[in-house]
C-alpha cells in the first residue's frame, strides 16, 4: 500500500499517509455534499458558502477517521504493538501494526479504543450541534458529523474480522480457548459472512433501484471478506514463523555472476541453467566483492542484438540499505520489509562480501515444508 501513497505529516511519531485511492472517495464526498446535500439543506446560501462548508465538513469527516485510527495506534503502542504508519484510503483508514497483540486483553483494549474514540467525537460534534442551533450553516455540518461518527463507531463494532468488532470477538475467543490461530479463524469466518451479507445487500439495493448505494455496499462487502481472509493468512504466517530467523532460511551457497559477462552469456549460462529470477553480481571470478543484483526484468528491456554488446556490469543495480538485513532478523520482519519496499529479495552482508540471500519464494517454501511436520 505504501508504494501508492503520499506522506502528509507525522503525529506522535506515526507517519500519516494518503493512498491514491483516497482521492476518489474525497472527490465523491465533495460532489455529493457540494452539489446535492448542502444545496438542499442550505438553499438560501451562496455557492461560495456551500463550497466552504462542504470542504470543511469533508475534511472534518476524514479527520474523524484519522482520530479513530490514531486512537488504535496510540493504545497499540502502549500495549507493546509498534505502529509506524496510518493510511487513509478509499474504504477509510488503517493502522499498520508491526505485530499482533501478545495477549487477548491487549487486543481487546486496542480494538475497542477506535469505536470509543468515534463515540467521543460524536459527543463533541453533538454538543456543537446543540449550541449552534439556529445557525443553520454550522448546525447542519455538526449534525452530520455527530451522526457519521456514531455510524463509524457502530459499523466498526460489527463482529467480523478485521473490523474492530471482529478483533473484539477474536480476543474473547482467544481468552476462552487460549488459541490465537483458532480464534482468528473463527473471527475470519465471521468477517467473510458479514462481507458476503453486505454484498447481498448491495445486490438487493441495485434491484430496488438504488444503484449507487448498492454498488457501494457490494464493494465494501467484497473488500471486507477478502481482507478477512488476507488478515487470517498473515496471522497464521506470523504464528508459524515466530522464532524463525533469516539465518535459518537464507541461501549461503549463492550462485554469483561476474560483471564482465554479456547479457546473452548470463541468459544462457545462468538464467536458463539455474532458473532463478535474479543473481548477485561480483567483481570477477577471482574477486568475489559483491557489487549488486541483476534480474531477468533488467535484461528483458534490451533487444537480442544489444545483449551481445551490453555487459552485466553496465546494468547491475547497487544494493541499498533497504535490501540489507541481519542474520538474526525475524523472518516475519524480513517479509514485511520486502513488501513495504517492493523487493523480491534481501541480502545478508559481511563487509563487502555476500553472506547469503533470501527471497519470498524461499520463505514460502520453507514454511510449507515446515508445516508438513506440525
Amino acid at each position: 500500500m505504501f508504494r501508492n501513497s503520499i506522506k502528509l505529516f507525522s503525529l506522535f511519531g506515526i507517519e500519516i499517509r494518503i493512498d491514491y485511492s483516497w482521492f476518489i472517495i474525497f472527490a465523491l464526498f465533495i460532489y455529493i455534499f457540494g452539489f446535492f446535500y448542502f444545496p438542499m439543506i442550505l438553499p438560501e446560501e451562496s455557492a461560495l458558502v456551500i463550497g466552504i462548508v462542504t470542504v470543511i465538513t469533508v475534511i472534518l469527516f476524514f479527520g474523524s477517521v484519522l482520530f479513530h485510527e490514531m486512537s488504535h495506534s496510540l493504545v497499540a503502542r502502549k500495549k507493546g504493538m509498534p505502529v509506524n504508519k496510518i493510511s487513509l484510503f478509499i474504504f477509510g483508514g488503517m493502522s499498520h501494526l508491526e505485530k499482533e497483540a501478545d495477549d487477548p486483553g491487549s487486543e481487546f483494549i486496542m480494538a475497542l479504543s477506535g469505536p470509543l474514540a468515534s463515540f467521543v467525537l460524536a459527543g463533541v460534534f453533538g454538543g456543537l450541534w446543540f449550541v449552534s442551533r439556529g445557525f443553520v450553516v454550522l448546525e447542519e455540518p455538526f449534525r452530520y458529523l455527530a451522526i457519521i461518527n456514531v455510524v463509524l463507531g457502530v459499523f466498526n463494532l460489527i463482529p467480523g474480522f478485521p473490523l474492530d468488532g471482529g478483533r473484539v470477538l477474536r480476543s474473547i475467543i482467544w481468552k476462552v480457548t487460549d488459541n490465537l490461530k483458532r480464534s482468528t479463524y473463527i473471527a475470519m469466518i465471521a468477517g467473510r459472512v458479514v462481507g458476503f451479507l453486505l454484498v447481498g445487500t448491495g445486490i438487493l439495493f441495485i434491484f430496488m433501484g438504488n444503484f449507487m448505494g448498492g454498488i457501494w455496499f457490494a464493494i465494501i462487502g467484497w473488500f471486507l471478506q477478502s481482507s478477512a481472509y488476507a488478515s487470517y493468512r498473515q496471522t497464521v504466517f506470523e504464528i508459524a514463523s515466530k522464532g524463525i530467523k533469516v539465518k535459518d532460511i537464507m541461501k549461503e551457497d549463492v550462485v554469483v555472476v561476474p560483471k564482465d559477462l554479456t547479457l546473452n552469456d548470463i541468459i544462457n549460462e545462468y538464467f536458463m541453467k539455474y532458473r532463478y529470477g535474479r543473481f548477485p553480481v561480483v567483481e570477477s571470478t577471482e574477486d568475489q566483492r559483491f557489487i549488486g543484483m541483476v534480474s531477468i526484468h533488467d535484461i528483458k528491456s534490451f533487444s537480442s542484438q544489444e545483449r551481445d554488446d551490453v555487459k552485466v556490469g553496465d546494468i547491475v543495480k547497487t544494493v541499498t540499505d533497504k535490501e540489507i538485513v541481519s542474520r538474526d532478523m525475524e523472518v516475519s520482519d524480513a517479509i514485511k520489509k520486502m513488501s513495504e519496499n517492493d523487493l523480491g529479495h534481501l541480502v545478508i552482508m559481511s563487509g563487502d562480501s555476500l553472506q547469503g540471500l533470501i527471497t519470498k519464494s524461499d520463505v514460502m517454501k520453507f514454511m510449507k515444508f515446515q508445516s508438513e511436520f506440525d
